[in-house]
């Protein structure tokens, strides 16, 4: 039974996310996949399985992952200009960052919630790394049934593999791999599969803007699961994940309309 409710949970997040990426557009695209699907689905099963004390215990290490999973966007997003249109290198060096940090980050002695300032640090390092690149050239990307469902497909064998492997592995991995890109590694294979290397580009680049939905998800996992319980818990946590993307649209569409101000007033 709890197979099938892990592969139901994440095709509806993967179907959901196609919908709406494609009614938002590649740039809003990557803000959503920001958004704690994939890590909500894998730290939830956590709880259901080996108990809300040990998804607790997890959600600590997964602020690291996250900041592994923001390397894993910011190396695609840099190397993507030097590579050709279809080249597989970009995609190669990312998740030889993503596996690098990762490692990495279990390896470090306990920081409790301090590594959400290295999630923040290295969402910020990123947008601030990528902020003046150019746009790559606009490619047109329609969201076919068997891409959305190839994409859905990776990301239920993504979460039976990452939720298995939990059952043998301490906390310290097992929150490491709750972050694992299980909604955006399998969107970012299959446009680069599709379209090249240009739509990916302008996805990894505005992964990090939603990163903080993330680090918010995760803070507030540890905090209520062990409180609220599991159920009460997720909810609170989709809550305080969804006011953080309230809040980043309300501050886009402002910054937006302002310099859509300016340009009128260069004009005149």
């Amino acid at each position: 039974m709890l197979v099938l409710a892990k592969v139901s949970a994440a095709v509806m997040a993967v179907v959901g996310l196609a919908w709406l990426a494609e009614k938002a557009g590649p740039r809003w695209a990557g803000v959503l996949s920001g958004f704690p699907l994939g890590t909500a689905i894998v730290l939830l099963f956590y709880g259901l399985e080996q108990g809300p004390d040990f998804a607790a215990e997890a959600a600590p290490y997964g602020l690291l992952g996250l900041a592994a999973t923001t390397g894993f966007a910011l190396a695609y997003t840099l190397s993507a200009p030097h590579f050709g249109r279809r080249s597989v290198f970009p995609m190669l060096l990312a998740l030889g960052t993503l596996l690098g940090l990762a490692s990495q980050a279990q390896l470090l002695p306990p920081l409790g919630w301090w590594g959400a300032l290295v999630a923040l640090f290295a969402a910020v390092l990123a947008i601030g790394l990528t902020r003046r690149l150019p746009d790559p050239p606009f490619v047109a990307v329609r969201s076919g049934w068997g891409l959305v469902w190839a994409r859905a497909v990776m990301a239920a064998l993504l979460v039976l593999a990452i939720t298995s492997v939990a059952n043998w592995v301490p906390p310290t991995w097992a929150g490491v791999m709750a972050s694992f890109p299980i909604t955006l590694f399998p969107l970012m294979l299959l446009l680069q599969i599709s379209y090249g290397t240009a739509p990916v580009q302008t996805l990894s680049r505005h992964y990090p803007y939603g990163a903080g939905s993330l680090i918010i998800y995760t803070l507030a996992v540890g905090q209520s699961y062990p409180r609220l319980g599991i159920g009460m818990g997720t909810l609170a946590a989709f809550a305080l994940a969804g006011l953080y993307l309230l809040g980043y649209w309300w501050w886009s569409q402002k910054s937006a309309r302002r310099t859509g101000d300016s340009e009128l007033c260069a004009a005149d």
